[in-house]
């Protein structure tokens, strides 16, 4: 997940940082990067993370709370 947050970030303003908590986590499929908010809204429903806005340029996968 931190090298699919990494690559995610190349594509969008700002910044998309990965918690350690959940950097190892595996993901795979074909994304549009054109539309990378959608990307990550559907990150929950792929994976046990959460997905939190600072700020419009500041978003910060992280493990999902209980």
């Amino acid at each position: 997940l931190a090298e699919f947050a990494t690559e995610l970030a190349r594509h969008r303003a700002g910044l998309v940082r990965c918690d350690p908590a959940v950097a190892a986590l595996r993901v795979s499929g074909v994304f549009q990067l054109d539309n990378t908010d959608g990307i990550l809204r559907a990150l929950p429903a792929l994976l046990p993370v959460s997905v939190r806005y600072r700020s419009a340029y500041w978003v910060v996968i992280g493990p999902r709370e209980a």
